[in-house]
């Protein structure tokens, strides 16, 4: 297998810009709650929250939003913690 530095800068930017095009087109798919998969990286789940903020006038302003989560699957998580670990534990 390549590694990032043995690809082409032009390909590279080819392959981010295909990746984040589907990424953004399956969270603007996705139904409230439901999980989208990022490979074996992890799942975005898509939220719905609402604020009311009193700043503006007395009745408020009510704000609604999107919230996105991330949980990585639990290989992602043990490269993480290795990774720190190396950092910190000399």
């Amino acid at each position: 297998m390549k590694t990032k530095s043995q690809y082409p800068q032009a390909q590279l930017k080819e392959a981010y810009s295909i990746v984040t095009e589907h990424l953004t087109q399956a969270l603007l798919k996705a139904k409230v709650g439901e999980p989208v998969r990022c490979g074996a990286l992890g799942s975005f789940k898509k939220t719905e929250n609402q604020m009311t903020s009193y700043l503006q006038n007395e009745k408020g302003q009510r704000y609604v939003y999107y919230r996105l989560l991330f949980k990585p699957f639990s290989k992602l998580k043990q490269s993480l913690n290795q990774a720190l670990e190396k950092k910190y534990n000399r």
